[in-house]
């Protein structure tokens, strides 16, 4: 560096020197300038300005670097070779132009650092371009550090340089951009110079053709002014230029702006156009329009398919008259296809509110039902909508049919044979006809369907509607109203005659068997019949009516029928009254056990007890089971009043010795109840009784109101050790098959067989003996229920009956009377 201050202070006049920057940083100026502008414009015109401005700093580097080598004394005459200098001009113009053009034309975070190497390297392309046109009578040594350090100088001040000028546009960005350029291309110069030595040598002579330094600095100072000036020139001119250009391009903005917005205007339209075509056609409704002179304005092409429309008759114009012709004299209306009665048409038409929404169902001539509805529009005219309603209006008849029919025998039902009584009962006050209102429910009805299923229940039910519609006239009405149960209503003149046929008939018709296929079943009906007006002025009173006659059928014995008499309603209030008082003794103790002994058949020892239910009424004294067990059934009331007994049986059987059993009867309803199983569990947990000394008898009646659900419990209370008793055996059709099914550990021979024992009829002996021995040979414990003599006794033993019950040893006692029986029964087996 100490090369470098002494060959500025001591081979340079300073006042050249000083000349040297200030044209430099001049040049400087004007190409940062021309630069901005560059930036700021586009296409062609961003290069000219990028040529301009390389151009500009080319002169002045150029400039810059003779001026200051003709500050040079370097103690020896020197010349400047023709060729090379004009060569040293042209690359400072063309690397600083490309440095520029690299730095402008990309958008990378690296290209200042690249336009300014590019520029570094036009500067010092220059400069030894120009030092190589330097000739003097001597040789030229080198220094390679101060070189290598001039061009990075050069390369990394123009990177810094172009850095400011490309962040800050401005104006104070202008000249600190100028002013690191031209730091970068003096300390270029002067540090090159440094590493310049010139060592003299006589015998070296000048080219003829080399520039002398006076005729240089004439063509440096006229060259540089022409430059600048120009330059000048083009910035004030090129601002003007963009003032107007600026100016233009708002008009021609406005404009193009303008013309994209109608542009854009259009193509929507044409778009919204589309849409509303496309919406149109997809329409599920067929859509036209008339304006106030019954013109069409516009329809969609599901209209013109539904009316068959040709082209012509699809034009904007075209009358409404004419397309309502069309549809007439096609025929595609169901009507007169004739011109008459297409007039016609057109004028009932005519005569509809144009003011107004209107709406109508035309029929087609296929069947299908076309709802119109017309829509006025403000300025006159309407808009109608054709939909073709067939399938609408089919489904919902079929929805109607359905919630007034019953959906497996198509009768009417509950809903429909209301609303047609009601509008018979009204018919029914005029006077001279009677209203004959019969409820049926079929006997044994239950049996079939449980013992045969389901499917064949619905079978019989079809069947039976079938000879219901065959013993009825055509102004009768049948009815399903749930189950079994089935309702008939019919007018009648003479109600005791014609009821009573009626009634009968239908008995007759239904006692007949049905054949259901696999099977041949006998079914039978109750019949309560009631008469409107006279038991009853609306529909509610006279179901009520008839159904307590039929209530009384059934407790007559069934296969009957029965007229509503004013003692029916009587007996129904006793039987409410009964419900009340049966709930009222339920809460406040009422009822009460009684238990009568199970004997050993051989010895005469007690084996257990049966509970058997009692209800101390305060007023009726005590009533048997027979007369409200029934109603508990029926109103549900059985099942607390089963967990009752269940807990009062096994507290009371704790009481008594470990090898007497209690037996203990089960409803359908307690099984029906999922708590069954529970409520046993508790009783037994709760008395402490031992699971085997308890006995649960079931009927073939209960089993067959749901088998497997039966099973499925009884197999659950069998595996915690509680026995389990078919009761009344050989009662039923169906006790073969349960024995098969379930391993009971009981039988109970039911007491009409045990009667039949000691009966005169040599055929009835036979068949209760045959019965005895059949449930003896099944090798499990059995049970005669119903003994009452010796005789009968003696039989039992003879088939090798196991135990018996019935009178002829107790009867049905209290509690403390089996505490009793069963001390004097011990004090007996001692004394033996």
């Amino acid at each position: 560096m100490f090369r470098v201050f002494n060959c500025l202070s001591a081979e340079h006049d300073w006042r050249l020197v000083m000349l040297a920057g200030l044209v430099c940083f001049a040049a400087s100026i004007v190409a940062v300038s021309i630069f901005h502008r560059a930036v700021a414009s586009r296409g062609w015109t961003r290069s000219l300005w990028i040529a301009i401005a390389g151009a500009a700093i080319g002169y002045g580097i150029w400039a810059t670097h003779f001026v200051a080598m003709l500050a040079y004394e370097p103690g020896v005459p020197t010349g400047y070779g023709l060729v090379l200098t004009a060569l040293s001009l042209a690359a400072a113009m063309i690397l600083t132009s490309g440095g520029f053009g690299v730095a402008v034309n990309n958008s990378g975070r690296w290209r200042a650092a690249a336009g300014g190497g590019i520029i570094g390297a036009g500067i010092a392309s220059m400069h030894y371009i120009g030092m190589w046109a330097l000739e003097v009578p001597g040789r030229v040594i080198w220094s390679p550090e101060l070189v290598f350090i001039s061009i990075i100088l050069g390369m990394v001040l123009g990177y810094v340089a172009l850095a400011v000028a490309l962040g800050r546009k401005n104006r104070w960005g202008t000249f600190a951009a100028a002013l690191l350029l031209t730091l970068a291309i003096v300390s270029h110069h002067f540090t090159a110079m440094g590493a310049v030595q010139i060592v003299p040598d006589p015998t070296l002579a000048h080219d003829t053709l080399s520039l002398s330094p006076s005729f240089l600095a004439v063509a440096i100072a006229g060259v540089a002014l022409s430059v600048l000036g120009m330059s000048f020139v083009g910035v004030l001119a090129d601002r003007r230029l963009a003032t107007r250009t600026s100016r233009f391009e708002q008009i021609i903005s406005e404009l193009s702006l303008a013309r994209q917005q109608v542009e854009d205007s259009q193509r929507e339209i044409q778009e919204q156009k589309l849409r509303l075509d496309t919406a149109i056609n997809n329409m599920v409704e067929a859509l036209c329009m008339f304006d106030a002179e019954k013109r069409l304005v516009v329809s969609n092409e599901r209209y013109a398919l539904l009316y068959r429309l040709p082209p012509e008759l699809l034009r904007t114009g075209t009358p409404h008259a004419d397309i309502i012709r069309h549809r007439v004299m096609t025929g595609i209306l169901k009507s007169d296809s004739s011109e008459g009665a297409a007039e016609k048409f057109i004028s009932k038409l005519a005569a509809l509110p144009f003011d107004a929404v209107s709406s109508r169902i035309d029929e087609f001539a296929d069947g299908r039902l076309i709802c119109v509805t017309r829509q006025p529009m403000a300025g006159g005219g309407w808009v109608a909508t054709h939909l073709d309603v067939t399938e609408q209006r089919r489904s919902e008849a079929k929805i109607t049919h359905m919630a007034q029919h019953d959906a497996l025998t198509d009768l009417p039902n509950r809903v429909l044979l209301r609303e047609r009584m009601e509008h018979a009962i009204a018919v029914t006050r005029n006077g001279g006809v009677d209203l004959a209102v019969l409820m049926l429910d079929l006997d044994r009805f239950k049996e079939v369907n449980d013992t045969l299923g389901h499917p064949a229940g619905d079978s019989l039910l079809r069947a039976v509607s079938a000879r219901l519609r065959e013993c009825v006239t055509d102004t009768a009405l049948i009815a399903r109203l749930g189950g079994d149960e089935f309702a008939v209503i019919d007018y009648v003149t003479n109600p005791a005659v014609e009821a009573a046929a009626l009634a009968e008939n239908i008995r007759k018709a239904l006692c007949e068997p049905f054949d259901l296929g696999d099977h041949r079943v006998t079914v039978g009906t109750s019949i309560g019949i009631a008469i409107a007006p006279r038991d009853g002025n609306d529909s509610d009173v006279i179901m009520k009516s008839a159904d307590l006659a039929l209530y009384s059928a059934k407790s007559g014995g069934r296969g009957a029928f029965r007229f509503f008499e004013p003692e029916l309603d009587e007996l129904m209030h006793a039987r409410r009254n009964l419900e009340r008082d049966m709930r009222d003794a339920l809460s406040e103790r009422q009822f009460e056990l009684h238990y009568q002994p199970f004997v050993n058949a051989a010895t005469g020892e007690t084996r257990g007890f049966e509970a058997l239910l009692r209800w101390r009424h305060p007023q009726r004294g005590l009533v048997l089971p027979g007369e409200f067990i029934p109603l508990a059934e029926e109103t549900g009331l059985i099942v607390p009043l089963g967990e009752w007994v269940l807990r009062t049986a096994c507290a009371e059987a704790a009481k008594w010795p470990q090898e007497v059993g209690i037996a203990i009867n089960l409803s359908p309803a307690q099984f029906r109840s999922k708590e069954l199983a529970p409520v046993i569990v508790g009783a037994l947990a709760s008395s402490g009784i031992a699971p085997h000394r308890l006995e649960l008898e079931v009927t073939e009646t209960v089993i067959m109101h749901d088998s497997e659900a039966v099973f499925a419990v009884l197999a659950q209370l069998r595996e915690l050790g509680v026995r389990i008793a078919l009761d009344d055996f050989g009662t039923g059709y169906s006790s073969l098959s349960f024995l098969q099914r379930f391993p009971f550990d009981k039988v109970k021979i039911d007491r009409s067989f045990v009667d039949e024992l000691s009966s005169t009829r040599a055929e009835a002996r036979h068949l209760a003996r045959a019965v005895v021995r059949f449930a003896v040979s099944l090798g499990k414990t059995t049970t005669a229920e119903g003994v009452e003599t010796e005789e009968q006794l003696d039989i039992l033993r003879e088939e090798g009956c196991m135990e018996t019950q019935g009178y002829y040893f107790s009867r049905p006692m209290p509690a403390s009377d089996v505490a009793r029986m069963l001390r004097r029964d011990g004090a007996a087996i001692r004394a033996a």
